[in-house]
């Protein structure tokens, strides 16, 4: 039986002009506005991962203007669009949940639009490895669809697609429960091609208290 992240992997693959039509010229997502203000409060040259890092278009593009960032994509087409788009960033094509990383060597790590598609029985793991990859102090921008939708594979943009959402309010647990602090939550919707999809933005910090595991 074909691995879920095989599945993912594959699906983006295929979806890559698709999906990234999907962001209309005239609507634009909030991601870049909501990226540029979490890295305004980021010193010069700061380290970040972006995980899910797609094609490196804007989110990745507009964190390597200032500082020193490393993307990790499942997708072989993501990545090498991302490298392609972002050549003065460092890029990683594998699994988020499982790629070799240093720990404790960021100091901020962006996931956007990522979490949906890891089963939510992982994000505790998920989180504590991502509150392990950030320096004391290091922040976490997030992004995830609101929802309660069990794991299994949907068609989505016309291919199988392993996807999953829970409630806001248990997402901002389980980041808490990791160890970091969650320092704001925000809802915002965005018009992907022809429809209004709304998202809970959450930024949570590592901070000296919230840095041991609970």
């Amino acid at each position: 039986m074909e691995h879920d992240g095989e599945v993912i992997a594959r699906g983006y693959d295929r979806v890559a002009d698709d999906y990234e039509a999907l962001e209309g010229v005239d609507a634009p997502w909030p991601r870049l506005r909501r990226v540029q203000a979490f890295a305004a409060g980021l010193p010069a040259a700061s380290r970040i991962l972006d995980v899910g890092c797609g094609n490196g278009v804007p989110a990745t593009r507009e964190l390597a203007l200032k500082h020193q960032v490393t993307g990790v994509d499942i997708s072989e087409t993501q990545i090498a669009r991302a490298a392609s788009n972002v050549p003065e960033a460092t890029f990683i094509c594998g699994d988020a949940r499982a790629v070799d990383l240093p720990v404790a060597s960021f100091d901020a790590i962006v996931a956007l639009y990522l979490v949906d598609n890891i089963p939510s029985e992982e994000y505790p793991a998920f989180f504590c490895r991502l509150r392990d990859l950030l320096r004391p102090n290091g922040r976490l921008l997030l992004s995830a669809e609101p929802g309660d939708d069990p794991w299994q594979s949907y068609t989505w943009l016309g291919v199988p697609m392993f996807i999953n959402t829970i409630p806001t309010e248990a997402l901002v647990g389980l980041i808490e429960d990791s160890g970091l602090s969650v320092v704001s939550t925000e809802l915002e919707s965005q018009l992907e091609g022809d429809r209004t999809i709304e998202y809970a933005w959450i930024i949570a910090e590592k901070t000296v208290t919230s840095a041991r595991v609970r």
